[in-house]
């Protein structure tokens, strides 16, 4: 046996031994076998785990990531260019609106002043900004989840 054993990649990788059956379940990835039924996991096989596990962090859903992982795949077609052209535009899209969005969250941190200094002309410029923040993440174009 070359490759590492699901025990061994996991491991490796710092994920349950559950999550690599599952990515094999769901036909996320799917391993070599051994003679006797075993996973055995290649080199490549890590980093395409590692590209999951990317792609989770980074909340892509499982369809999106088989768009993806079927780009990286030995013959991708014109179709699945696009599909993954378009998908990382959305994505870059929500990116940056949730960035915005905590920008927006700390400027409003930094305007709270202390607690005990608190005044009625401090607490409505606080409200006035909190209508602001509401506002733009309440039109039908806010994405933040």
């Amino acid at each position: 046996m070359t490759g590492k054993t699901v025990k061994e990649a996991a491991k490796i990788l710092g994920v349950p031994k559950s999550t690599l059956r599952y990515y094999d379940k769901i036909d996320l990835l799917k391993p070599s076998r051994e003679d006797n039924g075993y996973r055995v996991y290649q080199k490549n096989d890590l980093l395409m785990i590692k590209y999951i596990l990317v792609m989770k962090y980074g909340e892509f859903n499982l369809e999106e990531m088989q768009t993806l992982l079927g780009l990286i795949s030995d013959e991708t077609t014109a179709d699945c260019r696009e599909k993954t052209e378009k998908l990382i535009k959305a994505k870059k899209k929500l990116f940056q609106d949730k960035i915005d969005y905590y920008q927006q969250m700390v400027s409003l941190f930094e305007k709270i002043p202390e607690i005990k200094d608190f005044n009625d002309e401090e607490e409505r410029a606080i409200d006035s900004y909190v209508e602001q923040i509401y506002h733009m993440i309440s039109t039908p174009e806010a994405i933040i989840q």
